[in-house]
């Protein structure tokens, strides 16, 4: 029985260590995409840098990177869509009132441009971050 009992946590412990293994290799996929694509982008394309920063930004990795990439995005064309992954950006990381600040900034843009927008999904986020600790 104390045999049945070490070998059952074995195999535990080794398929934990594989799923975690399978995730870190998604991850890593996610980071080289990313990569590549900014790679290739050329030096006005904005959309590309908000893209990629928003896919380390989803995966919660390399997220210096993502800020690098997130920051040309908006030197180049600041838009109400590379706004708000800078505020998704600073709400990962935990920074709610820069979040907050970026969500607000985003709203303000996507009224520039489309006057009669819905901005309810940013609202969502901007009290999402009112309630972080």
């Amino acid at each position: 029985m104390n045999k049945l009992k070490k070998l059952s946590t074995l195999a535990l412990a080794l398929f934990i260590s594989m799923a975690s293994m399978t995730a870190e290799a998604k991850n890593d996929k996610t980071i080289e995409k990313a990569r590549m694509a900014v790679e290739n982008a050329s030096p006005d394309d904005w959309k590309t840098y908000a893209k990629s920063a928003k896919m380390l930004i989803g995966k919660k990795s390399s997220m210096t990177e993502a800020k690098q990439w997130i920051e040309k995005s908006i030197s180049i064309r600041e838009t109400s869509s590379n706004l708000e992954i800078f505020g998704d950006y600073y709400a990962a990381n935990n920074v709610p009132r820069k979040a907050s600040e970026y969500y607000i900034k985003s709203m303000k843009k996507m009224r520039e441009e489309n006057p009669g927008c819905n901005v309810s999904e940013i609202q969502a986020k901007v009290i999402a971050t009112s309630k972080m600790k």
